[in-house]
């Protein structure tokens, strides 16, 4: 079956919502998307919308902070994201997917190449809202339960710094630098998708490595029995084979839109990301600053955001935070009395080990 084909605007032109959701303004959303599914099989679609930011008049008046001008948050923000919301409302008209949610909708096609396009428009749709929510104009500190949990990953909050800033500045083409905790071991890690990948486990769908720098696999001979030849003209099955065991059954699930909710079930629970696909710094920056980009991007964080998409997964959870305190103050403890090594000690060994 061909890919969707994109559909002339006045499809869209008689949805009852469409000049309702031009009229809605700053209205702030909780989610990426807001769609509500409609009560009755007569009820007309509803629309996926560009989401208000918090200060967006302000961004969109001064910039952000020492990060952006208002010219680039105006390309890379509302721009952008107007553009992308208008092509998933074209692909998605008409189909079962114009009722759910960007992110479900990225889940649910990540694995179909007949949905590449939808995917890719769905995705890049809840990363770049996902980029832009973790910006501030002013520094904001990161609170004790959340640097107790950096350190307990990375060793120091400068190795966090240097392994995800280092890590966006190799990234020769579009991608999106993230931080994540590992769900099964309750770490943080770095993880990098490329284009418009992306990170939640249930679809993970990313390069794991850059094929610009890789040399291409040697070509695979041409079938010559007929067994061979049928299995090379059958549909692929995409669900096969797949690092992360994807289970095409958990596409079919009911899903949630909450992305602390999806992450949380899947292998990784996405807490922070930047953006270094060119259109995201090339007019403030130019072609040569890109590290300049990045050192003004990790001073925009907002760590409280960051704490926010965290703190649900279990982090609140006071009888977790006791017990890692008590054991690294017991272990302070100990190498005062028996001459072992102090805490302050044993954190920059372990940040020499990584």
């Amino acid at each position: 079956m061909p890919p969707p084909r994109l559909r002339p605007s006045r499809l869209l032109s008689g949805c009852s919502n469409f000049l309702a959701s031009s009229r809605m303004g700053t209205q702030r959303f909780a989610h990426p998307l807001i769609i509500t599914k409609p009560s009755a099989p007569s009820q007309s679609r509803c629309l996926f919308t560009v989401p208000s930011l918090n200060r967006q008049d302000l961004y969109l008046e001064n910039g952000i902070g020492s990060l952006y001008s208002a010219n680039q948050v105006q390309i890379a923000w509302k721009e952008y994201q107007t553009y992308l919301t208008d092509r998933l409302n074209l692909l998605t008209a008409g189909t079962e997917l114009q009722y759910h949610h960007a992110l479900q909708i990225a889940i649910m096609t990540s694995r179909n190449s007949d949905q590449a396009a939808v995917f890719n428009y769905a995705s890049m749709l809840h990363n770049n809202h996902f980029f832009f929510q973790s910006l501030s104009p002013a520094p904001v500190p990161v609170i004790p339960h959340l640097l107790a949990q950096i350190e307990e990953s990375f060793g120091h909050m400068d190795i966090l710094k240097e392994t995800m800033l280092a890590t966006a500045m190799a990234c020769f083409s579009n991608a999106f630098v993230w931080l994540v905790i590992d769900n099964a071991n309750k770490k943080m890690r770095i993880l990098t998708t490329y284009n418009s990948g992306t990170p939640y486990g249930l679809a993970h769908r990313r390069q794991s490595v850059d094929t610009n720098t890789t040399s291409p696999l040697p070509p695979t001979p041409p079938p010559t029995d007929a067994i061979s030849i049928s299995q090379a003209l059958s549909p692929t099955n995409d669900y096969q084979n797949s690092a992360d065991q994807y289970n095409k059954a958990q596409t079919e699930q009911a899903l949630t839109d909450v992305p602390s909710e999806i992450g949380r079930s899947s292998i990784f629970s996405p807490l922070l990301c930047v953006n270094v696909w060119e259109h995201a710094w090339l007019v403030d920056y130019g072609f040569d600053k890109k590290e300049e980009y990045l050192e003004n991007w990790w001073n925009s964080v907002d760590w409280g955001v960051v704490w926010s998409r965290l703190e649900p997964l279990g982090f609140h959870n006071e009888k977790y935070r006791r017990a890692y305190m008590a054991s690294e103050v017991r272990e302070n403890e100990g190498g005062s009395v028996s001459g072992e090594p102090k805490l302050a000690d044993h954190m920059n060994r372990r940040s020499m080990s990584r």
